[in-house]
């Protein structure tokens, strides 16, 4: 009978130690959780879209990162003069907000851009006197539509006579 009592006694031991590893567990589990969240939340909550724009008759491909802080970022690249563009964004309302692009030729765009829902938009600049146009979050034959409405760079050839225009 003194065995059984032992083992008892013994067993309650384990149970109360096995309870105190598992509040420890489960503690240092959420102080991890509290620094997550203070390391930046935000970047585990990040949505990523395609993105393309066409500015200056020239086409660039990339990508929109829009965070629950209601920001984000544009990384857009392409070819020939215009090799890439990148800017942040902010919300500034409930489905709108501002958006500053750089380009590597020197360019710099403000751009307003529209949600049409939540990781879904475009946004209208002016690049070297012509409209240019960004989209994100869009299917192609969607996307094309709201690309369509930017215009080619102006030709500084007169057509008709083969000379340089004079401006």
């Amino acid at each position: 009978m003194d065995l059984n009592r032992w083992s008892r006694a013994a067993g309650a031991e384990a149970g109360t130690a096995a309870s105190a590893l598992v509040v420890a567990l489960l503690g240092s589990g959420l102080a991890g959780c509290a620094q997550i969240e203070n390391l930046g939340w935000r970047y585990l909550t990040t949505s990523t879209m395609p993105a393309q724009m066409q500015a200056g008759g020239q086409r660039l491909n990339g990508e929109v990162q829009l965070r629950a802080d209601r920001t984000g970022s544009v990384l857009l690249l392409g070819s020939g003069d215009l090799e890439s563009c990148a800017g942040s964004l902010r919300f500034t309302g409930a489905i709108s907000g501002a958006l500053d692009m750089r380009c590597s030729d020197g360019t710099v765009m403000d751009m307003p851009y529209t949600m049409l829902n939540e990781v879904k938009g475009y946004a209208l600049g002016s690049y070297q006197g012509t409209t240019a146009v960004l989209t994100f979050g869009m299917e192609p034959a969607e996307a094309q539509a709201y690309l369509s409405r930017a215009q080619a760079a102006p030709s500084n050839i007169d057509s008709s006579a083969g000379k340089p225009l004079v401006r």
